[in-house]
């Protein structure tokens, strides 16, 4: 097999676990019926792929909004690579985005990388985002 163009292999972690769920359901339906054909080292791989994107930002996510944030991140030129990353990682910092941006500092201003991150955060809301800020604002208050 040859691949004409490798960034069109790329996916999300998102579609990795949907993938993997799909499968799985497609498999527990054939062992109903009576077929098994899946080795045990593939369904041990699967197993611990589906457990560690399960604690990923990735459990979250939906289709719509994987496409709202491509969509408002577009103005930025984002590399696939980058945007996959800022997708499947979801930074909350400065730190984190500057990490994925390759040669942020000769692109982006600071300002650029607190829109992106406000971006991020409206387009791809977690559950745990109100417990963060939560705890941080006990420390606020336990400093003062």
């Amino acid at each position: 097999m040859e691949i004409i163009n490798a960034d069109s292999a790329m996916l999300s972690n998102y579609e990795v676990l949907t993938l993997l769920n799909d499968q799985k359901a497609q498999r527990q339906a054939n062992e109903v019926a009576g077929t098994r054909e899946v080795a045990e080292n593939l369904r041990t791989v699967e197993f611990e792929v589906q457990k560690y994107l399960s604690a990923s930002p990735c459990t979250t996510q939906s289709p719509e909004q994987i496409v709202a944030l491509k969509k408002a991140l577009s103005a930025y030129e984002l590399m696939k690579v980058e945007l996959l990353q800022i997708l499947n990682l979801r930074p909350k910092s400065p730190v984190e985005l500057l990490l994925v941006i390759e040669e942020f500092e000769e692109r982006f201003t600071m300002e650029d990388c607190e829109a992106m991150l406000r971006i991020i955060l409206e387009s791809l809301p977690r559950d745990d985002d109100e417990v963060m800020a939560e705890a941080e604002n006990n420390v606020e208050d336990q400093e003062a």
